[in-house]
């Protein structure tokens, strides 16, 4: 619970809502991540953009022509927004995703063991972190599930949260926690509206 107040309280601060723009806990490099999320520039190419200091991003399929990620990553995004949660950090963009792994989506419940998966922005490299989902914490009228023990980098921002059990996803990184070795998310549950707009299914429990 105390760790609860703690990410409360750094949710409050509106400087950590500009996303994932430090480290928290620890992740390790894991081509697996490959498989589960995309690799996304920012504003500019390729080349530019790692002269601008990595502003890079995550993004997972969630169907063969779209996306999600987080509006953040997605608003200076180099692909078309299809849609954006009005108060939430979540946003849909249109891709091919012919041949990739499409996420099954599902709410998440807190308790439980999960994934992260994402890319550095630092140097492109995929990379991964578990933790557990410690609670959830309301924010400006969004549902943050708060991940303890995970670590996420600049760049993680938009990627998936992976239950470990399941195989679902019930998020969507947002931003870290700085010293107090949590991340927070956007649970699935809370941008329910969006994806039944978008048509993209999802599970309850």
């Amino acid at each position: 619970m105390k760790r609860l107040h703690y990410a409360l309280a750094a949710l409050m601060a509106p400087l950590l809502l500009l996303g994932c723009v430090v480290m928290s806990g620890t992740s390790k490099t894991d081509f697996a991540a490959t498989r589960q999320a995309d690799l996304v520039f920012i504003g500019l190419p390729a080349p530019l953009n790692w002269l601008a200091a990595g502003m890079q991003g995550t993004t997972f399929p969630v169907s063969s022509q779209l996306s999600l990620t987080a509006a953040h990553v997605a608003v200076p995004l180099l692909k078309p927004v299809r849609a954006q949660h009005p108060t939430c950090d979540v946003a849909v963009i249109g891709d091919n995703n012919r041949g990739k792994i499409v996420h099954q989506l599902a709410w998440a419940r807190a308790g439980r063991n999960v994934t992260l998966f994402g890319y550095s922005a630092i140097n492109s490299l995929p990379k991964s972190s578990r933790g557990k989902i410690d609670g959830f914490v309301k924010r400006n009228g969004c549902y943050y599930g708060i991940i303890t023990g995970a670590g996420a980098v600049s760049g993680m921002s938009g990627g998936p949260v992976i239950d470990s059990l399941t195989g679902e996803t019930v998020g969507i990184i947002t931003n870290v926690i700085p010293g107090k070795g949590a991340v927070a998310f956007v649970a699935v549950q809370d941008f329910t509206n969006l994806l039944d707009r978008m048509r993209i299914p999802y599970k309850t429990y």
